[in-house]
């Protein structure tokens, strides 16, 4: 049985699940793939079996290496096809666009990402990492209270599908906090599917299943589907403070942006607040790219110091079901922060860019760090401000992800609320009242701590 592991994520059954493969002999890479799974039961709105993501492995004695299953454009650049339509989330003081529908379903990627893992790292066989997930559909999940925030802000999603609608609802109202989330599809297909043999889940019989759903209003192929494949990358690598700082690789954006900001810092002997917002204010080179952070990260650290760090999104969810499955796809071609271009302005057969950014810190004595953020656009400030707490100011890991942030969005700075200054709102600046889920969602390890971002109401063991 494991003694010594570490795990953070983004609710506490996602951690469970994680923390049981550990105790049953699995290794870190096992641990996070059914954590994964787990999350698309318990994190619905957050991550799923038709999104995307990346995790950052470190198996102990190796080097680092970047799996890479973010979601992909199809072979079709056809504008105004499918079904595509404009919804507005409220978030009170301000209502944010999103695009839905079947038009804006990129090729998925988590599946082929997790069964690419698996072969690779795993020890444990596959069906034992996903009866964890078919096991919470079927038994339901507890909803957080942040969960119970996002499904009223994202109602208009929820509304768009009857079959959505159906999974929120209890009793003519939406399912509160504290109260259980059932998928029993969702359990049900991946029992039928992925549990005797994963290779089938995008060979023989699940592509036309989503194909049927999606492909008639969609923009994407059965071939599309068929052919999507994991690809391993090199991680971008930064030296600063002495330490060794891995990133997820081009084409995402989040480890560039935070390597030009760790950049201008290395310059700065004792870096501040002030600096930090210099450093944010060298980096804002996409403006506009706000977006409620449909995100979810989880952090493992195993007994024999093996370290998986994995983020996967699905952006708001097109706002429907595939039938008989309880899969929401991604909505990845509609999110407007990942075209600047304009939609449907990529070149075929491309990773979209994002910000997810799983991140490995190693410290000259073999100290090692791991961590990652939800929260669309403000991956790369939170992110950057741990390392920055961890690595400048000497805090523990507690500490670095609980401290006040800062982020900068279209030229205005969002600050939390810092006991020393007051509150106020200007032009340039925003201090919100409380720490806020719009700051992202930190959940890091380390070999002796590990902490989930309460933001986020995340959990870790």
């Amino acid at each position: 049985m494991a003694k010594n592991f570490k795990v953070a994520g983004g609710h506490r059954e996602t951690v469970r699940s994680a923390q049981n493969i550990l105790e049953s002999g699995g290794n870190a890479f096992d641990a996070a793939v059914a954590g994964v799974f787990s999350s698309m039961v318990c994190e619905y709105l957050y991550t799923g079996a038709a999104s995307g993501g990346a995790m950052l492995v470190k198996k102990n004695g190796f080097s680092p290496s970047l799996v890479d299953f973010f979601v992909e454009t199809p072979r079709s650049v056809e504008k105004n096809v499918g079904e595509f339509k404009t919804i507005y989330a409220d978030f009170g003081d301000t209502k944010q666009e999103f695009n839905i529908g079947a038009g804006s379903v990129g090729v998925p990627g988590t599946i082929p990402g997790l069964i690419e893992v698996h072969r690779r790292y795993g020890s444990l066989p596959f069906s034992v990492l996903v009866e964890p997930a078919v096991a919470l559909a079927k038994k339901g999940s507890v909803i957080s209270r942040n969960q119970e925030y996002l499904s009223t802000v994202l109602s208009p999603v929820i509304e768009s599908s009857s079959d959505l609608l159906s999974l929120f609802q209890k009793k003519g109202s939406f399912v509160a906090a504290g109260e259980r989330f059932f998928n029993k599809d969702l359990g049900l297909f991946l029992e039928q599917f992925l549990y005797e043999d994963p290779d089938m889940f995008y060979k023989n019989e699940v592509c036309p299943i989503f194909y049927e759903a999606i492909g008639p209003g969609g923009i994407i192929s059965l071939q599309d589907l068929q052919d999507y494949v994991p690809k391993i990358r090199e991680p971008l690598k930064v030296r600063y403070r002495g330490c060794d700082i891995f990133m997820n690789p081009s084409p995402s954006m989040g480890g560039e942006l935070i390597k030009g900001g760790l950049k201008y810092l290395s310059k700065i002997k004792n870096v501040s607040k002030k600096d930090l917002e210099n450093a944010l204010y060298k980096i804002n080179l996409l403006k506009d790219r706000d977006a409620v952070g449909s995100t979810t990260h989880l952090t493992v650290f195993d007994q024999e110091k093996n370290i998986a760090s994995v983020t996967t999104t699905n952006g708001v969810g097109a706002g429907f079901i595939i039938p008989k499955t309880g899969v929401m796809p991604n909505n990845m071609l509609g999110e407007k922060h990942l075209n600047p271009h304009g939609f449907h302005a990529w070149k075929s057969k491309q990773r979209i860019p994002s910000n997810i950014c799983p991140t490995l810190l190693l410290e000259e004595d073999g100290y090692a760090t791991a961590l990652g953020s939800a929260g669309s656009s403000r991956i790369v400030s939170a992110i950057l401000s741990v390392i920055i707490n961890i690595l400048d100011h000497k805090m523990s890991l507690i500490d670095a992800v609980s401290s006040p942030r800062i982020h900068l969005e279209g030229g205005v700075l969002h600050c939390e609320p810092d006991s020393k200054k007051p509150q106020y709102k200007t032009d340039g600046v925003v201090c919100w009242k409380d720490k806020n889920m719009y700051f992202g969602g930190v959940n890091a390890c380390s070999f002796s701590e590990s902490v989930g971002d309460q933001r986020r109401d995340s959990f870790s063991v």
